[in-house]
């Protein structure tokens, strides 16, 4: 059985991964020639996890960003593939797909509507040509929406965390959008089991494929922290993107066993 290592392991998802996971300690904006000291073989599957993740961490720094999310992801594949890997497994976003009020499926149209968006699509076409030779060993994962307690600062779940914590300044915005959520933890057991089914390439989606508004999903965390509504705090409206949920089909046929009804964690203080 391969050995599975991963990047990003003290991330969102990377740390829900578990010490089963080996991890790969590298510098994703350091020059090109530092990942050549990195140690691969090709009874490895990598995990790539790691990445500046939204679109104000992005926008803070672009620059930054690019070289991490795009040039830091074509080098640790570039390594990768001349060590003849196993199997390469991409972490990108479902924020790649054209908005669209229909079900979203890995054919489904790419328009970026966001500079993080577009720097995970440049990614996932630099290594989708880097492993034209080699499709076996790609998997390129879209997540969709994550939330639960332990997301990180200016997300929706943080938000949510700090409405029950009585913060003043806290409100979540567009509740009428609609999504599709996914816990961390659930995602990365998912990426454990994609990474070890050999059959599982190409583009994939990482959703729960059940649409629920932003209004309905806080409501269930709130339930879950004790605490009451709060309606004044959801200010209703639509943003840009108001609908993002994706088809698990491709998925499920592959892991029938795998659990993706979103399933938020108990509110701890």
């Amino acid at each position: 059985m391969a050995n599975i290592f991963a990047t990003g392991t003290t991330g969102t998802i990377g740390k829900h991964l578990g010490s089963s996971i080996g991890t790969i300690d590298i510098d994703l904006s350091d020059n090109p020639n530092s990942f050549n000291s990195i140690s691969f073989d090709e009874n490895m599957v990598i995990i790539h996890a790691a990445a500046v993740v939204g679109v104000e961490k992005v926008i803070k720094d672009i620059n930054y960003s690019h070289r991490v999310n795009v040039l830091g992801t074509i080098n640790l594949a570039r390594v990768a593939l001349k060590s003849n890997i196993s199997k390469f497994v991409l972490v990108s976003t479902s924020h790649v797909y054209a908005k669209s009020n229909r079900l979203l499926f890995e054919h489904s149209k790419v328009s970026p509507l966001s500079e993080y968006a577009e720097q995970k699509l440049q990614a996932e076409q630099a290594i989708t040509e880097m492993f034209k030779d080699f499709p076996t060993k790609l998997c390129i994962v879209r997540v969709f929406s994550v939330l639960d307690w332990d997301t990180p600062q200016y997300t929706l779940g943080d938000t949510v965390r700090k409405i029950v914590l009585g913060d003043p300044n806290a409100f979540v915005r567009f509740v009428d959008d609609i999504r599709d959520f996914l816990t961390p933890k659930q995602v990365a057991n998912s990426l454990i089991k994609i990474a070890k089914t050999e059959n599982l390439t190409g583009i994939v989606n990482l959703s729960s494929a059940q649409g629920m508004t932003v209004f309905d999903a806080v409501s269930v965390m709130l339930e879950l922290a004790g605490v009451g509504l709060k309606a004044d705090l959801l200010h209703r409206g639509k943003s840009e993107i108001p609908r993002i949920v994706g088809s698990n089909s491709k998925l499920k046929n592959q892991i029938p066993d795998l659990e993706l009804s979103w399933s938020p964690s108990p509110f701890k203080s």
